[in-house]
């Protein structure tokens, strides 16, 4: 029998393991074997008193005892090799007890997770369960379709099912749940630091690192060793407390869980919300006690069955508008449930309840008063921990530890390798060389261009440009990400809330003749799901809240509104809502039934249903339509208007139909028959920097893409409007949109289902003057490209997917309208399939997938509506404080005021601690106080909780300006990463170079001379890393990779100006120094001329490398800008000056240096300064002879020759 697979879109494929037992390990019996045999062969050789051979055991047991300490290392460092030294392969599942997970790409890396065999029972039922976890869920072994699949939840039963719930009947099935689900719980667990710790000490750049720092102690390099150990294990350790800091801020949005009153063995039980099982029927409502009492959270994902609520799902969404929750038992009972379509019926875990009515109609009564809803999903499987789960196992871990520097530090290898060669080759053929350092010379020597600070100095360029963008209130939870915002080709936007306002203003009102207006009217003022929640500390006093849309249309039409009751604005007309049936995205539509009373009219009250929705959608529901019906809709979502029809049907006067009648209506009964009422036009504006913004990018050399669910017309109009279209626009859509009817995949009909064709499919103009048959021939999309901007609709996009063409028309599109959320991650992830680098911004859980899945998510925060109210409440409360202060005594004045202050953050705290003492406080001391504050005050903008978190960047405004902010600041930090590798590895070549040639000849530093070399190299790097971007973004882009000739050109040119420098001046040192005061190779350091030159000049050329490869304009500001780093090397060059002149007398002495002769000193200073001026003017000459490629306006332009090819082809 085969392997079993496991059933997941993120598991590429399951490998199946037993794990050795620890003497069968491949870390321990070899070892001890060669062990046994080194000492056995040591203790025959001293037996027969040959003392020579200790000395080769000595090293045998050195080498073997490092091959050792790197295979233990590699069982930490590779998930596959620890499967291979740990684990062999299993012969069958039953043999298994561990499993290797391989993830699909872009979905992070493979994982060694236990497999756990368990017995469940049920009553007298009994069998055996086989699972593994990975990334917090469960798979479950099953035999029929012999495959592991994610532990099933009861969420796709029918209606009837749940309708007829009893909870868990007896204590058996409520064990045997918990048995099988576990608790309602998704622990983020924070392991202590030392833990953590030992994690990074292991990582292979710091084990490279230490092992550096033991060859330089081992040639007796005391000072510089230890400081570059001090700053290493600094560093890490920052890092460590950074990440407990994230883990914190993690754990901080899991919601505690509250007491919930539980339907179990026939009776209500109040219970902790982590003890919640699926399956449990629980009671659910607004907490009792004002709106100052706790608030009550959704503790798992339910169905609501009885009741209705008003909940905020700001947590999960981002969103601020409340969402109305209505029972299920409104539904087809023999309906399955699906909780996408049907998340108005679902109660997701961590969201509030705002508001709710208790039911009547279900089999089980809620207990006081509440909503009775049935527990779905729980633990990490709810919307919330699912949210968790995004943001704890990323898309992929971006670390500075690159492919490209490796590639970069192999390079630099072949050089080391040579040098090591040419330093063993002559110390064999020299006998009295000592043989242990000639060996240590070389591994110095390999190791050399591999530089120790390297992941230090890339972090530092990273953490610099992090607390830049803090300061713009722009936070990022993958560091190393800013980098690739550097490198972006195409940036992509959401539509309403990002680039437009989620403010809506009604503009018109379109109806068939002005005697309909009133109707019209109606409609907008009933057909809505705006709810009354108390405002405020009074409870008496409430607020309409909910979609922006409608709150705007019942502010312009004038109605008044409250507990389901509206009344015109003359009084005249009541209209009682009695029963809503909600927007679904699956129909497009909303409507309502009214009882109407109208004291102008006769004939008492009416009965009358509502509808709204999407213009081809309500044609359907129709009576009959104007003729020009389509053609007027079209022509205001043209101009970018968001288009909503209006609808009513009159059933009858209360004489003629009964209220149980119209109660007994179905939704397509009450929705069929309509008379269209008009047009609701409604605007949605443009944010003010959305266009200045998007202007900028494409002035920068990117192209703009927009993803939004809005319609088409009004997406390609807005897009016009931001840059992002430029020329004629084709859509992509369905032929049966334009006749009502909504299409996902195969198109129903009335024969069955009709699957898709190319010819239900066409190109469209907005006027429909242009229409173009869609072609799946790559040139004739390409040439279609050419001529017009093109926009995908998602009907399109999905059956453009399902042929496998998504890779090939993607790219060719720069608009892509009526999207789903898993359409826009589809489209980010085929971009970046394609070789794109892109950035994505958006504002909503909508956009989540979207934002993880592209190099550079940007979302953008808004408040929710509670926080909105509590922000208005605080407001209300200092004005009364305010107005009550007349009357007030001092005392009741200030502790009003007391009341509304901010609190004070550490810096003012510390101050205060300072006055009380007597201190005084200096400007200087206010400045670095307020500075602490600013850095608090930053810290505490992203508050936890936020889905937004889950996009590496998360950016506290309202429009897209902070994406140009991201840009400037990764092009930044882009080119200095750049010229940090340069600057790292021209200074290695020259140290490889020095440890090899120069070593045979004697050539040897102080402690003092390499210390000064390394903190001098080390501030110089931390000055480089708070280079500040340009205002500006220049159409000019960096070199997003290394790997150019640009880079290797100037390195290598630089290189041999240098080293022709250094050896010029080392053979005029050499002539002149006596015969007695030269040295060795293994001899002791000593000052004599041949060091001091080949110091001066090192420390000249470590200066040159500094200054030359600086990257200022465009991307940075200049180095005379960069007052710091410019000092530093004005400073530095004035006492290199100092020192090789002597005009300091005994200063070189105390650096371990001579007195430089006069003509030496001449030379030395004008060729150094004619080196700098070489290495400055090719640095510069290559810059513009080879600039980086800039990237297409229009993504069909990268195809256009090779489309056109085909055709001629």
């Amino acid at each position: 029998m085969p392997f079993p697979t496991a059933i997941s879109k993120d598991v590429q494929s399951v490998e199946f393991y037993k794990k050795r037992s620890v003497g069968a390990r491949l870390d321990v019996w070899p070892f001890c074997v060669l062990y046994a045999l080194i000492v056995a062969k040591a203790a025959l050789h001293v037996s027969n008193y040959e003392w020579s051979a200790l000395t080769t055991a000595s090293y045998a047991l050195g080498g073997v005892g490092l091959l050792h300490i790197l295979t233990l290392l590699l069982s930490e460092w590779s998930t596959r090799c620890k499967a291979a030294i740990w684990y062999f392969r299993a012969k069958s599942l039953d043999d298994a007890d561990a499993v290797l997970i391989i993830p699909v790409k872009f979905a992070g890396k493979m994982e060694l997770v236990g497999l756990e065999r368990r017995t469940l029972r049920e009553g007298l039922k009994e069998w055996e369960e086989l699972a593994f976890d990975f990334r917090k869920q469960r798979f479950v072994y099953s035999e029929e379709s012999n495959s592991f699949t994610k532990l099933a939840f009861p969420t796709k039963e029918l209606f009837s099912t749940y309708m007829k719930a009893t909870g868990h009947g007896t204590t058996a099935k409520a064990l045997a749940a918990h048995d099988k689900y576990g608790l309602n719980a998704f622990e983020v667990p924070v392991p202590p630091f030392l833990k953590l710790l030992r994690g990074h000490l292991v990582a292979p750049f710091f084990c490279f690192q230490v092992f550096c720092v033991l060859l330089w102690m081992l040639d007796e390099y005391w000072y510089y060793s230890l400081f570059t150990l001090f700053m290493l294990v600094t560093f890490e350790c920052t890092v460590v407390q950074q990440r407990l800091r994230n883990l914190g801020e993690l754990r901080g949005m899991q919601t505690p869980k509250q007491h919930v009153h539980v339907y179990r063995c026939g009776k209500w039980e109040l219970l902790s919300g982590e003890g919640l099982l699926p399956g449990d029927l629980i009671s659910i409502g607004r907490p009792v006690g004002g709106p100052n009492s706790e608030a009550k959270v959704v503790p798992a994902d339910c169905l609501l069955l009885d009741g209705t609520c008003i909940a905020e799902e700001a947590v999960l969404t981002g969103e601020s508008t409340p969402t109305w929750k209505v029972p299920a038992c409104e539904l087809d009972p023999n309906e399955k449930l699906n909780i996408k379509q049907h998340k108005n019926h679902v109660l997701f875990s961590g969201t509030k309840i705002l508001q709710h009515t208790p039911g009547k109609g279900a089999r089980i009564r809620a207990y006081d008063g509440n909503c009775l809803a049935y527990v779905l999903r729980t633990g990490f499987e709810t919307a919330q921990g699912r949210l968790m789960r995004t943001i704890m196992f990323s898309t992929e871990n971006v670390t500075a530890n690159s492919l490209e520097a490796g590639l970069f530090i192999l390079f630099l290898l072949v050089f080391a390798l040579a040098a090591a060669w040419h330093v063993l080759s002559n110390g064999l053929q020299d006998p009295e060389r000592d043989r242990f350092k000639l060996l240590l010379n070389c591994v110095m020597i390999i190791t050399s261009v591999i530089p120790p600070e390297l992941p230090m100095e890339l972090s530092m360029a990273v953490n610099a440009s992090l607390m830049a963008l803090a300061k713009k209130k722009v936070f990022c939870t993958e560091p190393f990400r800013i980098p690739f915002a550097g490198k972006v080709e195409v940036c992509c936007f959401d539509k309403t809330g990002t680039l437009t306002s989620d403010h809506l203003l009604l503009e018109e009102v379109v109806v068939p003749s002005e005697s309909s207006r009133p109707n019209a009217h109606r409609v907008m003022a009933t057909c809505h799901s705006l709810v009354h929640v108390p405002s405020g500390e009074n409870p008496e006093e409430k607020e309409i809240i909910g979609d922006p849309l409608e709150t705007a249309v019942l502010e312009a039409v004038e109605w008044s509104y409250g507990s389901d009751v509206a009344r015109s604005p003359d009084g005249s007309v009541t209209a009682t809502i009695l029963h809503r049936h909600h927007f679904s995205s699956n129909l497009k539509r909303m409507s309502a039934v009214l009882r109407v009373a109208d004291s102008k009219a006769t004939g008492g009250a009416r009965y009358e249903a509502v509808m709204k929705g999407a213009p081809e959608v309500i044609k359907k529901s129709l009576v009959s339509a104007p003729s020009d019906y389509d053609q007027l809709y079209k022509r205001y979502a043209a101009q970018g208007s968001r288009v909503i029809a209006l609808a009513y049907r009159e059933f009858g006067s209360e004489q003629d139909v009964s209220l149980d009648e119209i109660k007994a209506l179905t939704r397509d009964q009450v929705e069929a028959q309509m008379t269209w009422a008009g047009f609701a036009i409604l605007s949605c504006p443009l944010k003010p920097e959305s266009e200045p913004a998007l202007a900028q990018l494409r002035a920068s050399s990117h192209q703009l893409v927009m993803i939004t669910g809005d319609a088409p017309l009004t997406a390609c109009y807005a897009a016009s409007k931001v840059h992002i279209v430029t020329r004629d626009v084709l859509v992509l859509g369905h032929r049966s949109e334009e006749k009502g009817q909504v299409v996902h995949g195969p198109s129903a009909s009335k024969g069955g289902v009709h699957e898709d064709t190319d010819a239900d499919y066409v190109w469209v103009s907005p006027d429909e003057q242009t229409q173009v048959p869609f072609s799946r021939d790559f040139s004739n999309l390409v040439e279609l490209a050419s001529q017009y901007d093109l926009c995908l609709s998602g009907d399109a996009l999905t059956y453009v997917h399902s042929l496998g063409l998504s890779p090939s028309i993607v790219p060719l599109c720069q608009v892509y309208a009526r999207v789903s959320p898993e359409q826009k991650e589809l489209i980010v992830k085929t971009m970046r399939g394609l070789g794109r680098t892109l950035l994505m911004c958006g504002d909503g859980t909508n956009d989540v997938g979207g934002l993880k899945a592209a190099h550079v998510g940007v979302a953008l925060l808004s408040a929710s509506e509670s926080a909105n109210r509590s922000k208005k409440d605080s407001k209300a409360k200092g004005k009364g404080g305010k107005a009550g202060k007349g009357g007030a005594s001092g005392t009741e004045v200030a502790s009003s005021e007391g009341t509304n202050k901010k609190p004070m953050g550490k810096g003012q705290k510390n101050l205060e601690a300072l006055r009380a003492r007597g201190r005084t406080i200096t400007p200087r001391m206010e400045e670095f106080a307020k500075y602490l504050d600013s850095l608090e005050a930053e810290e505490s903008m992203l508050k936890p909780g936020d889905a937004s978190m889950a996009s590496p960047f998360t950016a506290k405004a309202t429009s897209v300006m902070p994406c140009t902010d991201i840009i400037k600041q990764g092009r930044c930090t882009l080119v200095t990463t750049v010229q940090m590798f340069k600057i790292l590895g021209l200074l290695c070549l020259s140290t490889a170079f020095s440890l090899s040639v120069m070593y045979l000849q004697g050539v040897k530093m102080s402690d003092k001379q390499a210390t000064l070399n390394g903190m001098l190299t080390a501030a110089l790097f931390f000055f480089i890393s708070q280079a500040k971007p340009c205002a500006q973004l220049s159409a000019v882009r960096p070199h997003p990779t290394i790997f150019n000739p640009y880079f290797f050109i100037s390195l290598l040119g630089q290189f041999c100006v240098n080293l022709s420098l250094l050896m010029y001046m080392y053979h005029l040192a050499y002539k002149e120094t006596p015969e007695e005061d030269r040295l060795k190779p293994d001899a002791e350091f000593k000052p004599n001329l041949v060091n001091s030159v080949t110091y001066m000049v090192e420390a000249m050329v470590q200066l040159s490398t500094f200054t030359v490869n600086y990257m200022g304009h465009p991307f940075n500001n200049s180095i005379s800008e960069n007052k710091i780093m410019f000092n530093v090397l004005k400073w530095m060059a004035i006492f290199l000056t100092v020192v090789l002149f002597n005009l300091v007398p005994g200063l070189g002495e105390s650096f371990g240096m001579v007195v430089i002769p006069q003509h030496i000193q001449l030379q030395l200073f004008a060729l150094g300064i004619g080196a700098f001026l070489f290495n400055y003017t090719l640095e510069h000459t290559l810059r513009v002879k080879f600039p980086a490629p800039i990237p297409k306006e229009k993504g069909y332009m990268d195809y256009y020759n090779e489309g056109r090819k085909r055709k001629a082809d």
